[in-house]
């Protein structure tokens, strides 16, 4: 039955305070169904309204002073601050890096990736982490290098020694076959090291 019905029906017994009441009520049920307007439901049925969490896509960078230290890389670590692809853009064509004990006294650490050409022969570069203050230990001091830097070159192989933090950074290219020029091909690869390690 209706609001309307019941204050028609009981209007003459029940009188004006009837009436009054169901006028609230009523007022209380159109409220109840009319102007609230209209809630936006999500997919979740809720009728709350979700908000998408923000996107990190952004990748961060690792400042200079976070840069691994040359002292403190093992042998195997140092194999991976260079791709044998760079090198045989840089010097020539090598194989995998191998790790090696390059001297016990002083003990020095290294990586060696042997010549594709000829991997019998001692053609190769060599990584190695020689103790602190070894950057002048070349004949010819470096002028044009981001750090201080030495080189000494022989008949087949040329050696840059590059301060970096801790130690002294020694690559050594030997070639006897592909006539690289092994002073500008160290260079090279010293440059590109430099850029994976703190100096």
């Amino acid at each position: 039955m209706s609001c309307a019905s019941v204050v028609g029906s009981r209007f003459g017994r029940a009188g004006m305070p009837r009436v009054t009441a169901c006028a609230g009520a009523l007022l209380v049920f159109l409220s109840g169904c009319g102007g609230g307007g209209s809630t936006d439901t999500d997919s979740t049925g809720t009728g709350r309204t979700t908000t998408p969490a923000p996107s990190s896509s952004a990748t961060p960078t690792t400042p200079t002073e976070q840069r691994d230290e040359l002292a403190e890389l093992s042998a195997e670590r140092m194999c991976s601050l260079v791709e044998p692809a760079e090198l045989r853009e840089l010097a020539f064509a090598v194989g995998n890096g191998k790790a090696e004990e390059v001297s016990f006294d002083p003990p020095v650490r290294g990586c060696r990736f042997p010549a594709k050409q000829a991997p019998e022969s001692d053609d190769s570069v060599l990584l190695a982490a020689q103790p602190d203050g070894f950057e002048q230990l070349g004949s010819e001091r470096i002028s044009d290098f981001p750090v201080v830097a030495s080189r000494t070159s022989y008949a087949n192989d040329c050696t840059v020694y590059s301060e970096v933090t801790g130690a002294t950074l020694q690559v050594v290219v030997s070639d006897q076959e592909s006539g690289t020029d092994q002073c500008e091909a160290a260079k090279r690869i010293s440059r590109l090291v430099l850029e994976s390690v703190a100096h």
